[in-house]
């Protein structure tokens, strides 16, 4: 119970400071922005601990623990996707406005910036529902129980709301910066203990080796119930992170928040950094965590959450061991033995990781409906006591609509890889290309988002159930495959039929002055 206990003092201590933290909010662009005042240190901090959210502590960790090295592909996305932004970070900031549909409005038009908006919020709502999920599930292995799934999960979307609600960006930046801290030190000093005892780097080498773990493809025939493996399977994962990630409105709005371009450009080189350093943590302290399991050093989590499932039920199995794996860390925390100080602050963390992650992915779609429906379609003179109203609002509603959304989805990679192409593939190329190709036009991005989301929902929630899809290409069995490679197809060709932007908006873009 003291795991349970520690998780409810640093929750309660978030709170506090978001309600310490609404002094500071003036107006909306404080709420929205934190006033353009932001230190790189301070981006650096709220950077990592937004990206590192339930999608690294449970889907990152779980593909560690069942694929072993080749769960790297997932977290190399985002390296190579942060690397790509680290160029035009500067052009980013310059910009200077608050929503990534901002950029979609001067550049692309008032359809393009509303279907960014739609997508955003879909998308969104989606990252924050499996945030929700995550730390249900925290809260109920650290409890034993006593808290059910269902009941973590509520008790982490009133925590995440609230904590948003109160104080917007200037409540999330500041204590990001303590979470990524704090993040640090309990995961590596977890790794640390936990290679020690389970005998050794060398241990871990010889029995991952024995099941295909320590294979940079990995052993992909245990993933799949066909005959997919190998490469397309591994990339599969890497390319949706990527995309995501280039494209990511958390990252451009917190860009927008810092005090200049200079400044945008150094948080983005140290972030990279972070993200490199605790993502390949995270997926070898699954990987160890595997070999702990072998050892009885922690619950078999595949074995216990396939139990009771019939062996010919494929679907099931599959999703079983998906959800199992993706608990290794809470189970580390809780059964590996680890120093008390270090495993109280190793869940802890991963709560407050989970709430601070739900809570960005919460205040952008908030606030691009407020900016780019309500001020512009609704009510253009609002006064700042109105827009700050309507934003608190609309959190508590997407709030609700993520809660709703929690139960379609059987874990936190399918809800991730759904959330992953939806945005990655409609919204990054046309973004994009915004700071990048002059040549890109209004019709072309609206051509790209139209198709990226509609190949995505084909792929989804159609084809599968198509008695050929079987007989496919592995390459067209992936969805982030036509997906992403249709939606950049329609940008440049229609882009290119179509007429040039103006010089004039394209000098708001191509600006890399400090």
């Amino acid at each position: 119970m003291i795991f349970l206990y520690s998780i409810i003092a640093y929750l309660s201590f978030l709170v506090a400071v978001g309600i310490y933290k609404v002094r500071s909010v003036k107006d909306s662009e404080d709420f929205m922005v934190a006033g353009r005042t932001l230190p790189w240190f301070v981006l650096v901090g709220t950077l990592l601990a937004t990206w590192m959210g339930s999608g690294s502590l449970f889907s990152g960790a779980g593909l560690g623990y069942r694929n072993g090295l080749a769960g790297l592909w997932s977290s190399g996305g985002a390296w190579l996707g942060i690397a790509l932004i680290y160029f035009i970070s500067k052009r980013i900031r310059n910009f200077g406005k608050v929503t990534v549909p901002d950029i979609f409005e001067v550049r692309y038009g008032s359809v393009a910036a509303l279907l960014a908006t739609v997508t955003t919020v879909i998308a969104y709502t989606t990252i924050v529902s499996y945030q929700f999920r995550g730390g249900g599930k925290v809260l109920s292995m650290v409890s034993d129980g006593m808290i059910s799934l269902e009941s973590g999960i509520v008790i982490t979307a009133l925590f995440a709301i609230s904590y948003t609600v109160l104080a917007g960006m200037f409540s999330v930046v500041y204590t990001d910066v303590v979470n990524g801290i704090l993040m640090t030190i309990g995961t590596i000093g977890a790794l640390i203990f936990l290679v020690l005892k389970v005998g050794g780097i060398s241990e871990i080498i010889t029995i991952s080796e024995s099941v295909g773990k320590w294979q940079l493809f990995g052993n992909w025939e245990l993933e799949r119930a066909g005959d997919i493996s190998g490469p397309i399977i591994a990339i599969s994962f890497f390319v949706p992170t990527m995309l995501l990630l280039m494209g990511d409105a958390n990252m451009y709005q917190r860009i927008f928040s810092a005090r200049d371009g200079g400044s945008a450009k150094k948080a983005v080189f140290f972030w990279i950094i972070g993200v490199i350093v605790l993502e390949s943590v995270i997926s070898m302290l699954g990987l160890t965590g595997s070999v702990a399991a072998t050892k009885g050093i922690i619950p078999d989590l595949v074995k216990d959450a396939q139990s009771g499932i019939s062996n010919t039920n494929v679907v099931a199995m599959l999703e079983a061991r998906q959800s199992g794996s993706e608990s290794v860390i809470p189970a580390i925390a809780r059964y590996a033995g680890l120093p008390l100080i270090l495993g109280l602050l190793l869940v802890s963390t991963m709560m407050a990781i989970i709430v601070s992650t739900a809570d960005s992915f919460l205040l952008i779609p908030a606030t691009n409906l407020t900016r780019d429906v309500y001020l512009k379609h609704i009510n253009s003179n609002a006064s700042e006591k109105q827009i700050l109203l309507i934003i608190r609002i609309l959190v508590l509603v997407l709030g609700l609509f993520a809660f709703l959304l929690v139960s379609q989805f059987a874990t936190v990679l399918n809800a991730a890889f759904t959330a992953y192409n939806i945005y990655g593939t409609s919204i990054t190329p046309a973004l994009l290309a915004a700071f990048l190709w002059k040549r890109a036009t209004n019709e072309g991005a609206i051509s790209s988002i139209v198709t990226g989301t509609t190949v995505t929902v084909i792929w989804t929630y159609f084809l599968p159930n198509w008695s050929g899809f079987k007989g496919l290409h592995p390459f067209l069995q992936e969805l982030t495959y036509p997906a992403a490679c249709l939606s950049i197809m329609a940008l440049v060709i229609v882009s290119l039929i179509t007429k040039p932007p103006e010089q004039k908006v394209l000098n708001q873009f191509f600006n890399d002055s400090d």
